[in-house]
């Protein structure tokens, strides 16, 4: 099948984020535990619902409830701006990243890191993309036809770590 590309943006991935737990500093989830499996995706509106952080090495867990703005609930995203290297949620170091070309390369999950990789590997890309969209918002120097191999085999390395 065909990847589609230009139409999705980061929210499309954060269901779950893939984090280093602060405990044991092995891979923990940041997820919704309503949603857990990303089972009925359509009713959960991201930042509404109680997060959860997990790890299954070392048993670490903590939730997190939104917090009451006016007449209805929601989390402050301000994380996301002060550090896009870490979940919006608990503040915590994404798992998925690596030093790449000079820079800092992240991911949020399995599914975005794939996303990307098989943008990056396409001959011809789309150059029509939603000016909101992953695609479009990627840095110049991830795109860019010196930095390709680099990039991928930096991709490749955090996909074995998985």
């Amino acid at each position: 099948m065909e990847e589609e590309f230009g139409c999705q943006d980061l929210l499309a991935f954060a269901d779950l984020f893939l984090v280093q737990c602060p405990k044991c500093k092995n891979c923990a989830r940041v997820f919704t535990p309503q949603n857990a499996l990303g089972v009925n995706e359509s009713i959960i509106v991201p930042g509404h619902e109680t997060k959860r952080v997990s790890c299954n090495q070392c048993g670490f867990s903590k939730d997190k409830h939104p917090s009451k703005k006016s007449n209805h609930y929601e989390f402050d995203f301000n994380l996301f701006e002060q550090n896009p290297e870490a979940d919006w949620y608990f503040g915590l170091p994404l798992y998925l990243q690596i030093p790449c070309c000079g820079r800092q390369l992240w991911f949020l999950n399995e599914r975005h890191l794939d996303y990307i990789e098989a943008y990056l590997k396409k001959g011809v890309r789309p150059s029509n993309t939603y000016y909101m969209s992953i695609e479009s918002r990627l840095p110049k120097w991830m795109k860019s036809s010196k930095n390709r191999v680099q990039v991928l085999r930096a991709i490749q390395k955090l996909k074995e770590n998985i």
